[in-house]
């Protein structure tokens, strides 16, 4: 009996002191990151914590999509003045939302008074793939088909991040708010909502290991094939639904914002062409430099107004608008 109890007094020892690192482990690196961060104006220092929360907008995307320039929550939508037209819908990151523009500066802004039709924007900033997903197969399609009640044109705007992000379980390791996240296995995808996991996850040292991971993942060619038929799985069940429930074919297109690499691209875009997706990048509308200052934000790398006053129009004749 007192043998089973030292035994069993050594692994609760161990177990705490593996616990004890894990949390010295945390404080250092939770505060090298909060050390690099801390001159970017753009980032908010979250306090040192462990969470299991979910994104806020799982619970309340109802009334997401109403800001104007919160990053915290995403555009309204614009045209609604032109009523009795189709209306296009946007999905993608802070690239479509347009992030440091003001409301009238972004892509669905201009899209929308170009056209004269309604757009709604339904980029979410740090977001990929998985949002949109979220937005029309998933349970967040209800408020999406709840605010459009037609439409024939979807487009996303996808950046060279977007692969990686369906791996992050944070975007940034001082972060509070946990990414969204599936798990795809044999074509279908479940969301990893389960509240003990996600403790885990809000390790800083887990979160760093998820980000070291998730970047070598993403850059190793091994893995191009299972990670271009994920992305392609995205795009696909979410078009499935999209005409499941408007009953009629959607004309959806991938705008490519290939200022920097996307990995994988000619692959991913064979995959995604031979779907009857509309794959365009931003090198077949222009021979612009879109990383020059006059497109590119230099301080924060995100697209100028001039960079959609310069590419909308185009993309608006490539997709016979």
């Amino acid at each position: 009996m007192k043998k089973t109890f030292k035994i069993i007094l050594i692994i609760i020892i161990n177990i705490l002191f593996l616990f004890l690192l894990l949390f010295i482990s945390d404080v250092i690196t939770y505060k090298y990151y909060v050390n690099i961060l801390k001159n970017d104006k753009n980032y908010k220092i979250n306090n040192f914590g462990y969470y299991n929360q979910l994104p806020y907008y799982i619970t309340d995307l109802k009334d997401f999509f109403n800001g104007d320039n919160d990053i915290f929550m995403g555009r309204k939508p614009d045209g609604l003045e032109y009523k009795n037209k189709m209306p296009i819908v946007v999905f993608g990151c802070s690239f479509a939302y347009g992030q440091h523009l003001n409301y009238k500066q972004t892509f669905s802004y201009k899209l929308a008074h170009m056209l004269k039709r309604p757009v709604y924007n339904r980029a979410i900033v740090g977001g990929s793939f998985q949002q949109m997903y979220f937005q029309t197969a998933d349970y967040g399609n209800k408020e999406l088909f709840n605010a459009v009640k037609d439409l024939d044109t979807v487009i996303y705007v996808m950046m060279n991040d977007h692969y990686r992000r369906t791996m992050l379980n944070y975007f940034n390791i001082p972060d509070m708010g946990m990414q969204l996240t599936y798990s795809y296995k044999n074509g279908k995808f479940y969301m990893n909502n389960n509240k003990f996991i996600n403790l885990l996850k809000s390790s800083y040292t887990i979160k760093n290991l998820n980000h070291i991971y998730s970047d070598n993942y993403v850059i190793n060619p091994k893995h191009a094939e299972t990670l271009t038929d994920i992305v392609v799985s995205y795009f696909e069940q979410s078009r499935n639904k999209l005409e499941e429930h408007y009953h009629k074919p959607i004309k959806f297109c991938i705008l490519l914002y290939d200022t920097w690499e996307i990995q994988h691209e000619a692959l991913l875009k064979k995959k995604l062409t031979d779907k009857g997706f509309i794959v365009i990048s931003t090198k077949d509308l222009t021979n612009e430099d879109l990383n020059s200052p006059k497109y590119m934000m230099q301080d924060n790398l995100h697209p100028t107004e001039a960079a959609w006053d310069l590419l909308t129009p185009k993309l608006i004749k490539a997709l016979n608008l």
